[in-house]
């Protein structure tokens, strides 16, 4: 795959030409906010993806502000708009927090060494990368030297969940072999081009293009002139795919853990015991495992692994240390 990452991102008047409607409408419905700061126009618009029935999504940047408020839906004619608050200080904070974690540069771009940003996080952080100011006097949310600061640890956020994405097609694969029910090589497929979708989507983040929303994946791609990577021939096992995060099928198996899944609970009823899940489903019989799945893989077959995992009896999460020992430029 190859991209650049010159990106343009449209200004606030061009984005807003989409829907038919100017900055000076928008300003007019915003000045009725109780809320005084920079706003900027964000989301599907203001990175160039959206159409004539996109929402107009705007942050205000509010100094004070302890916690983001909102969405608030609003309407300008027939298109809505929503409106959230944050706090003034998140952009440099974050740039400062983010600035301390350490980055290799690996084969497709840089990446941090370790997780830093959640997914709620990534939202926003994603979003103020492309934001379009509104408003004369109000520059970007971020420089680009503070974008280059940024990146390393949102490529991580999507590397990692490549990886469980990656582990489970390779579960799929090895309990497709061994003929467990359920297991066709369709579905083996279905989880390769997942697992193709998450490379892509780590190759579109370490090139600057960080839209949020999976829609817009391929448009995003294009932008880039990036395609599809092929999830290769079954025989291959994942190879061909897997070295463009420079992993091998055996590294994804050593960088996932399996762990107990989250909000667990043990239930008695009758005078025996059951498992609740986070579901609230009930089960008299469940698999309790745990550690890099590379081991677990020598204890339990991988037609039950991918059950317990189906029943959210087990969860598997990318191991914090997957990229320890890789060198800092």
């Amino acid at each position: 795959m190859t991209g650049s990452a010159a990106l343009r991102s449209p200004a606030a008047e061009e984005a807003l030409a989409t829907v038919g409607l100017t900055t000076g409408e928008v300003t007019a419905l915003l000045d009725r906010e109780r809320a005084d700061g920079p706003r900027h126009l964000v989301g599907s618009l203001a990175s160039g993806f959206g159409n004539a029935h996109s929402d107009v999504d705007v942050h205000i940047l509010v100094d004070g502000l302890e916690e983001p408020v909102g969405p608030r839906l609003r309407h300008v004619g027939e298109t809505a708009v929503d409106v959230e608050l944050f706090p003034a200080r998140w952009p440099a904070q974050e740039v400062a927090r983010l600035s301390e974690v350490p980055v290799a540069e690996l084969p497709f771009g840089r990446i941090a060494l370790e997780p830093a940003v959640r997914s709620s996080q990534r939202r926003w952080l994603c979003r103020w990368v492309h934001a379009a100011p509104l408003g004369a006097g109000t520059g970007p949310v971020f420089t680009e030297e503070e974008v280059r600061v940024l990146l390393p640890a949102i490529v991580r956020q999507a590397f990692d969940r490549a990886l469980t994405e990656a582990a489970v097609a390779l579960l799929a694969d090895r309990a497709a072999r061994d003929g467990a029910d359920g297991w066709t090589a369709q579905a083996c497929g279905y989880l390769w081009n997942r697992a193709a979708r998450g490379v892509l989507e780590v190759h579109c983040r370490a090139a600057g293009e960080v839209t949020t929303g999976e829609k817009w994946l391929p448009a995003r791609a294009r932008r880039l002139g990036l395609t599809l990577p092929d999830p290769g021939a079954p025989a291959d096992g994942g190879a061909a795919l897997l070295a463009l995060l420079d992993l091998t099928p055996s590294d994804v198996l050593e960088a996932v853990r399996v762990r107990p899944a989250e909000g667990l609970r043990r239930a008695e009823l009758a005078g025996r015991s059951f498992l609740a899940n986070r579901h609230d489903r009930l089960f008299a019989e469940w698999l309790e495992t745990e550690g890099p799945l590379a081991g677990v893989l020598e204890e339990h077959s991988p037609g039950r692994l991918l059950d317990a995992f189906r029943r959210a009896q087990l969860d598997l999460t990318a191991d914090p240390d997957a990229l320890s020992g890789r060198s800092q430029p």
